[in-house]
């Protein structure tokens, strides 16, 4: 069954729906509300007439033949949810979430078969224990603190509600989401199905994906291996220790494999493998911006305005295997040129003191180093802190926004520009400066990140995922 009117339901229902506001059932109703859900909504409880203002009816059932239900979401205990189902497959709905928990992750592994034998195939279910699904397009949100800002092109699989909720706040970054899925216990609809679907949506250009285990595991690679040469896709693999392995099957009943393997199979299709949520957002941050600039190379060019931190990333980078390049001797005699003889150093990892400060000396630093060949990748450090003072300094209203200007002006397209913004802001009262800095950045195209060690981690991806596609060029 296409996939289509799961992500992007035109009508839904929520079987089991409360009029508590502690209730999970009414949260999904009140979010789908404040959301603007674009569909038809059908709230399911016998013992209400009404919630939230809309029409409520008492089964599935008797919502009007004339309505093509795509959508119920079934929050009533596991034991009544076989009940539901048939209810569903009498009506002919097409999809049924699962919100219910209490099956196989507590050892009740009958009443998911209970829950198949009675779908027949003749409707699809996603979960059980999940939150189902997230869709900008049609503004189908899970709950009211999460708000639809944006359509974006990052669609997300999990097996776990919460990762996926943590994921949609992460988003708020600058990669704006297309859609996500928690699939839950995932006993029908696969993490293949859904990277399928993903793959020939047309609105999906990266894919992530917060996975325990895989069922499927032939069809999952293959899969993969379709999709990589087109797609990004990112894998978050828990369930890596023997603890984990244990925590995971308790969670969604999930029997976690040999990490290793895992691993390597999904480099081997080109999927791009991370160990922490942090870095799978990281990762698909830099891929939102860099994925048509794609690092040629390792090697690196630092631009700050203090010693001492360039030599803290100076031993980052060749920790983490990049190269922190020598730059070309007109580079050299151009930066000495336009630069005082003190206080700076234009060998990289380049020091520009208090020089580095004024926007017209950054930029031309900016476009000297962008047109090195000897360099593919520039990391510039920029203290937000420091900002208020530089306004006044410079006599200008937002520095932060000029900076963002000179990068763009001066940039080699070809050589992305990482921005790294030390967390020392939080010491001071300066966050809404860093986040309107961030986003200046954004603009422009430009990716920011806490600390060089994230950046340095992506980037080490990025580069691992072009490689990949020069490779499968190479056979095409």
């Amino acid at each position: 069954m296409d996939l289509d009117r799961l992500i992007n339901p035109k009508v839904c229902a929520i079987i089991g729906v409360s009029n508590n506001p502690q209730r999970g059932s009414y949260r999904f109703l009140q979010g789908w509300i404040a959301n603007k859900y674009r569909g038809e909504i059908y709230p399911i409880n016998p013992k209400y007439s009404e919630i939230q203002g809309i029409k409520t009816y008492p089964d599935i059932r008797d919502v009007p033949n004339d309505v093509e239900i795509d959508y119920v979401l079934i929050a009533v205990p596991a034991e009544k949810v076989p009940a539901e189902i048939k209810k569903c497959v009498e009506r002919g709905v097409k999809f049924a979430v699962i919100f219910s928990s209490g099956f196989s992750e507590i050892g009740k592994k009958h009443l998911e078969k209970e829950i198949l034998e009675i779908a027949q195939g003749k409707l699809r279910i996603l979960g059980p224990n999940c939150i189902g699904v997230y869709s900008t397009e049609v503004h189908l949100g899970y709950f009211k603190d999460q708000p639809i800002v944006a359509e974006g092109n990052v669609s997300f699989i999990s097996q776990s509600g919460g990762i996926t909720r943590k994921f949609i706040w992460t988003s708020y970054r600058g990669f704006p989401v297309r859609a996500t899925v928690s699939t839950g216990n995932t006993i029908d609809i696969s993490i293949s199905e859904l990277l399928e679907y993903f793959a020939n949506d047309s609105k999906t250009q990266i894919i992530g994906a917060y996975l325990e285990s895989i069922k499927e595991g032939r069809v999952f690679f293959t899969t993969l291996k379709t999709i990589t040469p087109k797609k990004p896709v990112v894998i978050l693999k828990t369930g890596r220790t023997s603890k984990g392995k244990i925590a995971a099957q308790s969670h969604t009943g999930a029997i976690a494999g040999s990490y290793a393997i895992f691993s390597s199979m999904v480099k081997q299709a080109g999927g791009i493998i991370v160990k922490t949520l942090e870095e799978l957002t990281d990762v698909i941050l830099g891929l939102q911006y860099l994925k048509n600039s794609l690092p040629l190379g390792n090697r690196i060019c630092i631009i700050n305005t203090g010693g001492g931190i360039a030599v803290e990333i100076t031993d980052l980078c060749e920790s983490l295997g990049f190269n922190v390049a020598n730059l070309e001797d007109s580079t050299q005699s151009n930066l000495q040129e336009l630069l005082p003889a003190i206080n700076v150093i234009t060998k990289n990892p380049i020091d520009l003191g208090g020089f580095g400060f004024n926007p017209e000396i950054f930029g031309q630093v900016v476009k000297y180093i962008s047109q090195d060949p000897n360099v593919d990748i520039l990391l510039v450090v920029h203290e937000v802190e420091r900002f208020q003072d530089l306004n006044d300094r410079f006599q200008v209203s937002d520095i932060g926004e000029i900076y963002a200007t000179e990068m763009q002006k001066s940039r080699n397209p070809k050589k992305p520009i990482i921005s790294i913004l030390p967390r020392s802001w939080e010491t001071v009262d300066h966050f809404i400066t860093y986040q309107n800095y961030r986003n200046d950045l954004l603009s422009v195209g430009i990716p920011s990140y806490p600390t060089a060690l994230r950046a340095l981690k992506m980037l080490k991806k990025l580069i691992q995922y072009r490689k990949f596609l020069k490779y499968t060029e190479k056979f095409q």
